[in-house]
């Protein structure tokens, strides 16, 4: 009897019947599941039924309509995630779901020791993200994000031909995803088309942006139709990317512009059309001219490239089998968390200037501030502080800081934030709004910050430190991120995530040992060394520190024997 034949049978009993009879599975094999059959989710399923995985794919839905063709097809069908993902026979987890759900969904798979992949975008934040990131190292799994584009054939042909020079070093890159298309009613342009430029971007020009602008405009609701992004990368490299889904044709282009030539990728054309090559030179100073006025450009050569397989597989083949892979073989994806975290950075910045913008069209004033809400420093400081932040379009208002403190370009720095003297705020680092930053705190470039965190003074946040909103770390806090330092050994590579979760109080002179995650609303007494997770609202201390108690959420003591319940009331 094949369970899906009888539909009406509680998900528990299904899932628990398929991990008994175990549908002739092998012991090397694992069930697949796919969360989400909806617009993009069917494709999934129908890939990794071509694929040869259908005998092993359990498809869920929690809109039964949805699983009708699925149940004729011979699938076994569930409407409830959460109880098939504790079957045991069930290793693997596609998530194929609305946005939101993404973390939520995510972070449960991982949490019970599933690989997971998660498509585009792997969750919206870059603190839900690090979360994703920590739960991934934490349980040995893999976390692979859809990024699509990565696993195109052409895609792929571009990026080799960037690394081995053929346009020498690639300074711009120009991209139009445009199209008369879906209009979606909860996610604007910017997170449904601009994902995939941005992941390619960033693998072209070798990391994370330093600088983001965002501009966009909602004409047909409350969300952008048009939308349009500026990045700025280390060594001088900038990405142009524009994203629209009112636009009488298709229009899907991209040009990368090198120091000796340009590449264009074409998707609307055939495929063997899709890929051309433009190599110039310029003109050289002379004896004559050693300052020429302008400078002449030659075009010495246009090259298609014809080098491709109309026999391949779809991209979306590519992808899943590159998924399979790396969990049998337990390597790394090529769109892995860190290329996630990258990407869910500049979207994150791009969203808050949306928002911001669409604040003050509301209160019918311009985006910058009056002289008035300037910070407390000198007017000379305080525009120093604008033309530092313009990358990230943070206006002169947004936080105040001592005139002694630095603040680098790259940095994203919430409204109402305060930063004392001689702390350094590194590019790249996230401090969200109304936080206060003491004397002599360090911000690292991939550090973040939730709102209302109070750093006091003396304290390092380093790479790989998250702390969510309400944090308080108290003065000469010590935080880690190499378990195994040594001074002639670079181990930049393998920086261990800490977690500091939702209101969580770290006492002074603590150290926090990397790698692990303190609970909502912990306390870690003064002077503690913290060795290894801390449980929400546990109240530790010592050397190591130990389980003494509970904290309720308004800093109360509770003992052991009066239990979690009555601290969490």
């Amino acid at each position: 009897l094949r369970v899906h034949w009888i539909p009406w049978l509680d998900d528990w009993l299904v899932t628990k019947c398929m991990s008994f009879v175990g549908l002739g599975r092998t012991s090397m094999e694992s069930d697949i599941l796919v969360i989400g059959v909806g617009r993009f989710g069917k494709n999934h399923v129908r890939t990794l039924v071509e694929l040869g995985f259908g005998d092993r794919l359990i498809v869920c839905d929690s809109d039964d309509s949805q699983l009708v063709d699925w149940r004729a097809k011979g699938l076994s069908c569930v409407n409830n995630y959460r109880t098939a993902l504790e079957n045991d026979s069930v290793k693997i987890a596609l998530v194929v779901t609305p946005a939101k759900t993404h973390f939520k969904i995510a972070s449960e798979a991982l949490e019970l020791g599933k690989d997971v992949f998660v498509e585009k975008p792997l969750c919206l934040s870059e603190h839900e993200g690090l979360e994703l990131q920590n739960l991934e190292r934490k349980k040995g799994s893999i976390l692979m994000v859809g990024h699509i584009l990565n696993y195109d054939q052409t895609v792929q042909k571009l990026l080799h031909l960037l690394s081995s020079g053929a346009i020498g070093d690639p300074k711009h890159l120009k991209s139009n995803r445009l199209n008369f298309g879906t209009v979606r009613a909860d996610e604007n342009a910017l997170w449904s088309l601009a994902v995939h430029d941005i992941a390619i971007a960033s693998k072209i020009f070798g990391g994370r942006a330093t600088e983001v602008t965002c501009t966009g405009q909602a004409l047909l609701g409350n969300v952008e139709d048009f939308v349009s992004l500026n990045l700025g990368f280390e060594g001088e490299r900038s990405a142009t990317i524009s994203v629209s889904w009112l636009h009488p044709y298709l229009h899907r282009e991209m040009v990368i512009v090198g120091t000796e030539g340009f590449i264009v990728y074409d998707a609307t054309k055939p495929l063997m059309e899709q890929l051309k090559l433009f190599r110039y030179t310029t003109s050289q100073p002379t004896a004559e001219q050693p300052k020429p006025s302008c400078v002449a450009i030659k075009l010495e050569g246009v090259y298609s490239i014809h080098d491709l397989s109309a026999e391949g597989e779809k991209p979306l083949a590519v992808e899943i089998r590159h998924f399979l892979d790396c969990c049998r073989d337990r390597k790394k994806p090529l769109t892995n968390s860190d290329e996630a975290l990258d990407v869910l950075w500049v979207l994150e910045k791009a969203q808050k200037q949306l928002d911001e913008a669409k604040s003050s069209k509301a209160r019918g004033s311009p985006a910058t501030s009056s002289e008035a809400e300037l910070s407390p420093s000198s007017k000379g400081d305080s525009e120093v502080h604008k033309s530092k932040t313009m990358g990230v379009a943070l206006t002169s208002h947004a936080y105040q800081s001592h005139s002694t403190a630095v603040i680098d370009e790259g940095a994203v720095i919430g409204q109402g934030t305060r930063i004392w003297h001689f702390s350094h705020v590194m590019p790249g680092s996230v401090i969200g709004d109304n936080c206060n930053i003491g004397q002599n705190v360090y911000i690292a470039s991939k550090a973040v910050l939730g709102k209302n965190v109070k750093v006091q003074n003396n304290v390092s946040v380093y790479d790989g430190v998250s702390l969510a909103d309400n944090v308080f770390v108290g003065p000469s806090v010590v935080f880690t991120n190499v378990k195994n330092p040594r001074s002639e050994v670079v181990r930049r590579d393998k920086f261990a995530r800490t977690v500091v979760n939702e209101g969580a109080t770290i006492g002074a002179n603590s150290t926090i040992v990397c790698g692990v995650e303190i609970g909502r609303y912990a306390f870690i007494g003064a002077g503690s060394v913290v060795t290894k997770d801390v449980g929400p609202f546990a109240l530790v201390y010592g050397n190591p520190a130990e389980m003494k108690g509970y904290m309720t959420r308004e800093g109360n003591v509770v003992s052991l024997e009066d239990g979690i319940e009555e601290s969490t009331s």
